[in-house]
């Protein structure tokens, strides 16, 4: 990665992750096309991985709504 200036406010970690987004949910939306299927399976495999978690705590609850939350936000359609 290129040098930065100093960062205070945290904005290279904010700009990391929206520059992961919309690279992901690109990417799943061109393989969609080939797959109609994918987002489906992306969402039934992040399922079973926090079934298998078997959230008991409300911290391991939160966990799992904001993994949600964030496939659905990767997943979903942009058009």
């Amino acid at each position: 990665m290129h040098k930065q200036k100093p960062d205070k406010f945290d904005i290279d970690a904010g700009a990391y992750k929206l520059a992961i987004n919309a690279v992901i949910q690109a990417l799943v939306e061109h393989a969609s096309d080939a797959d109609p299927e994918l987002r489906g399976r992306i969402t039934l495999a992040m399922e079973a991985y926090i079934t298998k978690l078997n959230p008991q705590s409300e911290r391991e609850e939160e966990f799992a709504e904001r993994a949600r939350g964030y496939v659905a936000l990767l997943v979903r359609p942009t058009s």
